[in-house]
């Protein structure tokens, strides 16, 4: 590797390092401090709409913030091809990207549920998500996104492992 793909390479790095820990922090931020905090929360219409509140934010941040981290971490492992570490990068990227389908699948249903009680629906897609109260199902969320975290902060070691095994 030539001192010229190093420097793109260790760009690259800090881009999608400094992206992946900025979301380990946020999300382990809101599933470890804010969920509880909503949840001392004494009026059920009050939660919700503050939830709906939170969760717009996240869904414009979030997607460009996981492209930005997961894309850094491909391109590096482009970068890199001719390396092992190349496979780390990539797992640094997969790691990342991994958690846009765990948000669709796991939370998902969870955020239709909230939804649905904040717009007061009647129907309901779930039956067991139904059956929780709002705190029940506020956290669940909350120890289902901390898993979002851990994968951001799995994303920054295997990457900085990568980084750190370079040779040029």
């Amino acid at each position: 590797m030539s001192y010229d793909s190093y420097d793109r390479v260790k760009g690259l790095f800090v881009i999608g390092t400094t992206t992946s820990a900025f979301l380990t922090g946020g999300l382990l931020f809101t599933s470890y401090s804010h969920v509880p905090g909503y949840l001392q929360n004494s009026s059920d219409e009050s939660l919700l709409k503050q939830w709906q509140t939170m969760g717009a934010i996240g869904r414009a941040v979030m997607p460009p913030l996981i492209l930005v981290a997961s894309g850094s971490h491909f391109i590096n492992a482009y970068l890199t091809h001719t390396q092992p570490q190349h496979y780390r990068f990539l797992g640094a990227g997969v790691l990342s990207l991994a958690v846009l389908p765990f948000t669709f699948l796991s939370l998902g249903p969870i955020n239709d549920e909230i939804a649905a009680r904040n717009e007061k629906k009647e129907d309901h897609v779930n039956e067991q998500l139904q059956k929780m109260s709002n705190q029940e199902l506020i956290k669940s969320w909350g120890t289902l996104s901390a898993v979002r975290g851990f994968l951001f902060l799995a994303s920054t070691l295997v990457s900085y492992d990568a980084m750190l095994h370079l040779t040029f």
